[in-house]
């Protein structure tokens, strides 16, 4: 991982991460030798992680002050917030924002039948990526909604997805058209959502009656210990509930809950060690010659935060600290 980063960036920002990555502090003459390896519980190393990075990333002017770039970017230089998704495509796969397996996005769907022809189908995402997006395109024969609430998340998908709808505003609150949607598939809303309640009676609103929300979201387990370092990454503080509380929630806006509770910890896990141990590779083909367009210092430093906190969630997640887990809910027929 570190030599792949190496080839194409070689200058310090690939050795500060050489360094974090490693457990060795990070010495700028270059030297080699390893140092007394970083403690589980120890900080990430301020090379690493500054306050600015502690925040959601600021907007970003997206015209430089010289000509601007060709609409392609080809031979030009990408925005910060452009970076940003590049790094996140680079360490999880094309499409992803967070760790993600054909497994994980076969259980979301399992039993979901394709639409009839000549329908005017519609399914919702909230808190997405284009990898779970284009899985629903394909399994449900349905077109697509966007609720995102992330700038360069919404810049991407409108990348990908410009033909369809992409909603931008707040998370708990997606402006869906009121019983538009026959499926609705969200994933960590409520981990992040400051109105919890007012996000599930934002989803039944937009469900056609007997229409279907998914919800894969994170929760409390039943260990005690701190999250933070776990959500080093996240563009928001996380407001995490117990699972209990999703479905209370959700059954209070008027769903009824359609199937059991399903645990997806291991599938997250697995599908995150996956993603580091093939993250070499996925450096040289995907990005290729676009690692030299990218603002070196957001790309890397969001790398950094990513791996970091993910490093923290996996054993979150390992311990019991945490859950990933999905529930089926539907909107009663009227």
């Amino acid at each position: 991982m570190v030599a792949a980063l190496k080839k194409f960036v070689p200058d310090d920002f690939a050795g500060r991460f050489g360094a974090w990555w490693n457990g060795r502090e990070y010495v700028p003459s270059g030297d080699e030798e390893a140092s007394e390896p970083v403690a589980d519980n120890d900080p990430v190393p301020d090379e690493l992680v500054s306050e600015e990075a502690e925040k959601p990333a600021r907007k970003s002017p997206d015209k430089p002050k010289a000509k601007p770039a060709p609409a392609d970017t080809q031979g030009g230089v990408l925005s910060p917030t452009e970076s940003r998704i590049a790094a996140l495509e680079v360490l999880w796969g094309e499409g992803r924002f967070a760790p993600g397996s054909a497994e994980i996005l076969s259980r979301l769907t399992d039993g979901m039948k394709p639409a009839e022809a000549g329908m005017d189908s519609r399914f919702g995402v909230v808190n997405g990526d284009p990898a779970l997006v284009s899985h629903l395109m394909g399994t449900s024969g349905s077109c697509p909604v966007i609720a995102e609430w992330r700038r360069p998340c919404a810049d991407r998908f409108k990348l990908q997805f410009a033909d369809f709808d992409i909603l931008f505003g707040d998370l708990d609150r997606p402006s869906f058209e009121p019983g538009s949607l026959d499926l609705l598939v969200s994933t960590d809303a409520f981990a992040f959502s400051d109105h919890k309640s007012g996000l599930a009676v934002r989803a039944l609103r937009s469900l056609a009656p007997g229409g279907q929300w998914i919800v894969l979201d994170t929760v409390r387990g039943k260990a005690k210990g701190s999250l933070s370092p776990a959500f080093a990454s996240a563009w928001a503080e996380p407001q995490i509930c117990d699972d209990h509380e999703i479905i209370e929630v959700c059954e209070s806006a008027g769903f009824d809950q359609s199937g059991d509770e399903d645990d997806l910890s291991g599938d997250v896990i697995q599908a995150s060690r996956t993603a580091f141990e093939r993250f070499g590779q996925n450096l040289e083909d995907k990005l290729g010659e676009r690692i030299h367009q990218v603002n070196k210092a957001v790309f890397m430093r969001e790398l950094a935060w990513e791996a970091e906190s993910w490093k923290w969630r996996e054993r979150a997640l390992a311990g019991e600290l945490i859950h990933s887990k999905m529930w089926k809910f539907r909107k009663p027929a009227e």
